[in-house]
């Protein structure tokens, strides 16, 4: 599941001399890379700590790991919105060196962590580095040269590509020589670099908006989405008609009705709920979500799988090994995103989601087969990959279906989209794979393989509801997309 959040769409501020500026080409690019280091923590966020999965679970004995991943994505529905409000209002790099400053606190207290508890407070103060990716795009777009703006943009989206290949294998190399803690140490530093960078060679935006922030919108959307994935993960083993599921049920759906009604009545929500609601972006947003969900779903299966003692099913590979399995699905990630960029108006990109959407869902019922050769796994997971397809098309399907002045907004609800669905179905799976439990010991956590069948299952059905429901799509049709949005690159949950 990764989380995607586009640039900002207005154009750049004619007449601004902080965009004129005759400055050196050499400082721009070196103020991109700063900025990267920041854009690319969401990317990390899935292709560092996806593989580690397994090891977390054995270091805290724990069934409830998919919550690593869970914690981190619903910190990032909420803080999004709420940082870019709060950007608008004082200022986006002061805006992005809080978010850093909090997002290293999470990766300091989550290598810290003694208990899971913490681990997970640790993982969800880390998920507002979410939103770097909407924040370093659009700084881009207010400080940098108009001649720059396209060539920067494009390496911080494109740069999600070498994260997905090139950071499985550090996170192997780091996990099977140091143990559990080194990659939280890792995304510590860098995130603490980059933000200690950012304030002191980034120009702040000198653009400012007159907006309010809703905070009372973010609580309830908050208390309504923590009660659902609660749920959802707690349900199979609390039972699922039982008071205290259905209770919590019930806070959800109080929670997010009463989120409903307070959006349609504030003067400026955190969503508008007629955008989100409305045929264009609502199919778009819900076609994506769940195909978005089946991805992040895979990702953080397919490590517990690969690592599972060789016996009935398994492999018993290192994380360096098992990262290598999966390097060509991560480069097929890249060139998806490629593949879009070069066949907008010949396919378009609604027939890209729903293209990637059956390459997800047929991927996902060969792992959930528990192969027994390896080129199975790696064919299965290339197919997922090049699927990936979907993270390119969403974004450009959203921005074609909203006004020019709304497609700032649009960029939110993608991202909120991948995150809620992204949550939920981890939940989901992860909550029927706890009832396949064998072994549970200090050396890990063993499934028997009907509880991988079920979880990947789950995928693959969410995969194919995503292309049915792309075909009820209007925008980005066959001729029409390349004109209306420049295509946007693939990002990367590890998917």
């Amino acid at each position: 599941m990764s989380v995607s959040l586009g640039p900002d769409e207005r154009p750049p501020l004619s007449g601004d001399a902080s965009l004129e500026a005759p400055e050196s080409t050499a400082r721009w690019i070196g103020i991109l890379l700063i900025l990267v280091l920041l854009t690319e923590q969401a990317a990390l966020a899935f292709a560092l700590f996806t593989p580690a999965l397994p090891k977390i679970a054995a270091h805290y004995q724990t069934t409830q790991v998919v919550w690593v991943m869970t914690a981190l994505v619903l910190a990032a529905a909420i803080a999004s919105p709420v940082l870019g409000k709060l950007a608008d209002i004082y200022g986006k790099k002061r805006i992005l060196v809080v978010t850093a400053a909090v997002a290293s606190t999470g990766a300091l207290i989550s290598a810290l962590a003694p208990t899971f508890g913490i681990l997970l407070v640790g993982r969800f103060l880390s998920g507002v580095g979410f939103a770097f990716t909407a924040l370093g795009y659009s700084l881009i777009r207010d400080v940098f040269p108009a001649r720059l703006q396209p060539m920067s943009i494009g390496i911080a989206n494109t740069g999600v590509g070498v994260v997905t290949v090139l950071a499985p294998l550090v996170s192997g190399f780091m996990l099977d020589r140091t143990g559990v803690a080194s990659v939280f140490w890792f995304s510590f530093a860098l995130c603490a670099v980059g933000g200690v960078l950012t304030l002191l060679f980034v120009p702040e935006t000198p653009v400012r908006a007159r907006v309010s922030v809703d905070w009372v919108g973010a609580l309830l959307l908050t208390a309504g989405l923590f009660a659902a994935m609660l749920m959802l993960s707690m349900g199979a083993g609390w039972g699922w008609l039982s008071g205290r599921t259905l209770g919590v049920l019930g806070l959800a759906l109080a929670a997010f009705a009463t989120w409903v009604a307070w959006e349609r009545r504030v003067a400026e929500p955190l969503i508008s709920i007629e955008v989100l609601t409305s045929r264009a972006v609502g199919i778009t947003l819900l076609a994506g979500g769940v195909a978005y969900g089946a991805t992040t779903l895979i990702a953080t299966l397919i490590p517990m799988l690969l690592q599972t003692p060789a016996a009935d099913y398994g492999f018993g590979l290192s994380v360096t090994e098992m990262a290598l399995w999966l390097l060509p699905g991560g480069v097929l990630i890249v060139v998806s995103g490629v593949f879009v960029g070069a066949t907008a108006r010949r396919i378009g990109f609604r027939q890209h989601l729903i293209a990637g959407s059956v390459l997800i869902a047929v991927g996902a019922l060969i792992l959930g087969t528990t192969p027994s050769h390896p080129w199975q796994i790696v064919a299965a997971y290339g197919l997922v990959g090049f699927g990936s397809m979907i993270y390119a098309a969403v974004p450009n399907l959203v921005m074609l279906a909203l006004p020019a002045e709304q497609r700032a907004i649009g960029a939110n609800f993608t991202g909120l989209s991948q995150s809620m669905f992204g949550g939920m179905l981890s939940s989901v799976g992860f909550a029927l794979l706890a009832q396949h439990v064998v072994t549970a010991d200090a050396t890990g956590i063993v499934y028997d393989s009907r509880g991988f069948f079920v979880a990947f299952l789950v995928a693959a059905v969410a995969a194919l509801a995503g292309a049915v429901l792309a075909f009820w799509i209007t925008a980005g049709r066959r001729g029409e997309s390349s004109d209306a949005a420049s295509p946007v690159g693939p990002r990367s949950a590890a998917r």
